[in-house]
Order: structure tokens, then C-alpha cells, then sequence
């Protein structure tokens, strides 16, 4: 029945106001765009990717929560930080890795995770 997951959605007010903090900022590259929708392409080419969608609520939902892995998550606060980028909750470390957190301009929390070694 089900074949893979596709994409995850985020609700924004505009598109137009937060697709440069993805690409600017963040370095996403836009897989597929319309007027109120767009698509990211899934870094490692792998795997459902991330979308925004203007359609619908606008409020980030504090049930959801976006995590996305990364390799080094001090040096992900560096290029983080020299892109200006806010920063919601600094480096923490949890029994399953080493966690970070940031906002887009609609509120929507980025979760960056690297894995504790095992």
C-alpha cells in the first residue's frame, strides 16, 4: 500500500517571505516551486523531502517537529551563526546525540541533530 514518504509540509504566511531564509541562509535548493508551494530537494538525494506551503493555517504547530541530521553540530552553529541565522536553543546534549535548534521567519523549529556515537 504505502510506497515511501514523500515530502514533509510546513505551513507559512508567504513563501515569498521565508524561501530566502531557506536558500540564502540555510543553502536549500528549490526542487519544485508554484505561487503558494515549494519543495526542497532532499540533501543527500534520499529519502522524503521538505516543503512550504502557504495554503492553510500559518501557525507552527508546536506538535510538530522537524529534525534534520547533521555531521557536526558545532560546526553547523558556526555556519549558522555567520549567516545570521537565530538561534532558538544552543547545542544540548542528549543521550541519543548532540542537538540544535533554530527558527524560520514563520516559527516553524528546526531541529539539527548529530548521533551520539555508538
Amino acid at each position: 500500500m504505502f510506497k515511501g514518504l514523500n515530502f514533509v509540509l510546513a505551513h507559512v504566511p508567504s513563501i515569498a517571505a521565508v524561501l530566502p531564509f531557506y536558500t540564502e541562509k540555510l543553502g536549500f535548493e528549490v526542487e519544485l516551486q508554484m505561487p503558494d508551494f515549494v519543495q526542497f530537494k532532499q540533501p543527500n538525494g534520499q529519502g522524503a523531502s521538505y516543503a512550504l506551503s502557504a495554503e492553510g493555517p500559518a501557525e507552527p504547530k508546536s506538535s510538530t517537529e522537524l529534525w534534520w541530521f547533521v555531521d557536526d553540530v558545532e560546526a553547523s552553529l558556526a555556519q549558522l551563526q555567520a549567516r545570521e541565522v537565530p538561534i532558538v536553543e544552543g547545542i544540548a546534549d542528549m543521550p541519543f546525540g548532540r542537538t540544535l535548534t533554530i527558527a524560520d521567519p514563520a516559527g516553524n523549529k528546526l531541529y539539527l541533530l548529530q548521533l551520539a556515537q555508538q
